[in-house]
């Protein structure tokens, strides 16, 4: 399995291909996203940020004359970028390698995924946060998770059902399957809900999930 980068990393990979950016407004923003995610969107002041990207409060708030305007701006070089990054990582490390059964399908996704969600808890945890106030956030992460599972996940499954190692269940349903075990987890830890080590969580849940798709 290759190594895979962290959401700031790829963040600030994405940041430096935006040329509509200047450079102070990218420090201003990969900052944001650092703090935003450490400490909290609440915690967090305009003069914390500034002093992390190396910049005067006051410009800052001259590109960004509220802390939620600096929320948004965060948010935008997700989707233009970074997610496609993640996913590309993602299929190289699953998907992209193929798979012989079910057991090796889950297995890999499973362990992937967790690790992933691991690394990446504090970016997430913001991500969630603004779900739940942001309708448009919500339906442009829709949007993208079910253009990747067309494209990455769809065809793994139907030669797997076609060759009679995964039961025949509507796409839908496997979906739902393969990634609730994955929601579970991330919403365990952003509740502070740990009565399981990290290896426990990815060995309950592969062994659950290959129970429940094994022909």
């Amino acid at each position: 399995m290759s190594e895979e980068q962290t959401l700031n990393e790829v963040y600030a990979d994405t940041l430096k291909k935006m040329e509509n950016l200047t450079e102070k407004q990218k420090k201003v923003l990969q900052a944001s996203l650092e703090l935003f995610a450490s400490q909290g969107f609440e915690a967090t002041t305009s003069q914390q940020i500034a002093k992390r990207a190396g910049v005067s409060v006051g410009s800052v708030y001259h590109t960004f004359p509220t802390k939620q305007a600096i929320l948004v701006a965060v948010l935008a070089p997700i989707f233009e970028g970074t997610m496609d990054t993640v996913a590309n990582q993602f299929n190289d490390n699953t998907f992209g390698k193929g798979f012989e059964s079910v057991e090796e399908l889950v297995k890999v996704n499973i362990a992937d995924r967790f690790y992933f969600a691991d690394k990446n808890i504090n970016v997430i945890r913001l991500m969630l946060g603004q779900m739940l106030v942001n309708s448009v956030f919500i339906e442009d992460l829709k949007k993208f998770f079910e253009q990747q599972a067309k494209q990455l996940v769809l065809p793994t499954i139907v030669r797997l059902q076609a060759e009679q190692k995964i039961k025949n269940l509507p796409i839908e349903k496997i979906l739902q399957i393969l990634f609730y075990p994955l929601a579970t987890y991330i919403g365990k830890r952003v509740l502070g809900i740990n009565n399981m080590s990290l290896e426990e969580e990815i060995e309950f849940a592969t062994e659950i999930t290959i129970k429940t798709l094994k022909v």
